[in-house]
């Protein structure tokens, strides 16, 4: 456990390290496509939020207290549902109106209303510090995924993998901001229209690979479990039991043991069994098993209104 804690500052600084450039690129972006008018820098600034969204769930995971060390199991509460819905509203208003803009310009220059129906400018400087600033991100995601198999950090792979999966809609991006530059600005509402629905695809996969752990499902029916802790020699009872993550990926398990009074001499021993018998069963998965008595204390008996003890005493946690 004491290595574990190094990893975690490490992966924590490095989330916290990429967060910080992350949104002084969506900033710069930002500033740029609304002071030159361009819908496809803007459209980029939509993809960038979305990166900067992915960070921060790898944060919320790898920063909380209450969350298991190591493999990282997360889970979920009120601020990160809600952030969630704002993230989707915002990203949709601000999408609906790139394309209505771009649908605007298209229409401008078809019926040859307005002045200039492309305003969009760009010049050289402009296309160096684009350049500059997602190479710079790019570099940052892949020295991530780098450090993420070292340090075996679900969170910090799961936020570079999301930057490196859209790499190519940054080199397309540049690509138009050269294309502008050239004097070809009908470009910028064009590409505007085609990055602008990915932006929903890329946010998609951020809630479908990191969203359903912070959701905290039910991952195995206690039934199950309370099933497989009987059939192991010495298990009475088994109750208390919570779990969540995903089967087959990571799951967490935490559940009270009640043993019966001959094996409490090797009830650690019994608890390793219960835990190889989880996952014989279930794959990956990270146990918390507390053993109790399986008889309750003389007063117990002797009066029904007595509840049984309440904080059981831990004698391993595997």
């Amino acid at each position: 456990m004491t290595a574990e804690f190094p990893h975690r500052r490490i992966s924590y600084r490095l989330l916290l390290t990429t967060l910080w450039i992350t949104l002084l690129v969506l900033g710069i972006e930002a500033i740029a496509g609304w002071s030159r008018q361009s819908l496809l820098l803007m459209a980029e600034a939509l993809h960038t939020f979305v990166d900067a969204f992915s960070t921060v769930l790898s944060l919320i995971a790898l920063a909380s207290p209450q969350r298991p060390q190591g493999q990282e199991i997360w889970g979920h509460g009120r601020s990160e549902v809600a952030g969630t819905l704002l993230m989707v509203t915002v990203l949709g208003f601000t999408g609906l109106t790139l394309i209505l803009a771009a649908g605007q310009q298209f229409a401008d220059s078809l019926w040859g209303l307005g002045g200039q129906p492309f305003p969009a400018s760009v010049d050289r400087p402009m296309v160096y510090l684009i350049a500059v600033l997602i190479a710079v991100e790019l570099g940052m995601a892949l020295y991530g995924r780098y450090r993420s198999r070292a340090l075996d950090n679900i969170p910090l792979a799961l936020n570079a993998r999301h930057t490196l999966q859209d790499a190519w809609l940054s080199a397309v991006t540049l690509g138009g901001l050269i294309a502008v530059w050239q004097n070809q600005t009908w470009v910028d509402p064009c590409l505007a229209l085609i990055l602008t629905p990915l932006v929903a695809r890329s946010l998609w996969r951020v809630l479908t690979t990191q969203l359903p752990m912070l959701l905290r499902p039910m991952a195995i029916a206690p039934e199950a479990i309370a099933h497989i802790a009987t059939q192991v020699e010495g298990v009475t009872r088994c109750i208390r039991i919570r779990s969540r993550g995903l089967v087959g990926r990571q799951v967490w398990v935490e559940l009270h043991l009640a043993i019966h009074p001959e094996f409490a001499g090797v009830a650690h021993i019994v608890g390793e069994r219960v835990d190889a018998a989880l996952r014989n069963q279930y794959g990956p998965l990270r146990a918390q098993i507390w053993v109790e008595d399986a008889s309750p204390p003389q007063p117990t008996y002797l009066s029904q209104d007595q509840p049984w003890p309440p904080t059981p005493t831990p004698e391993r946690d595997w």
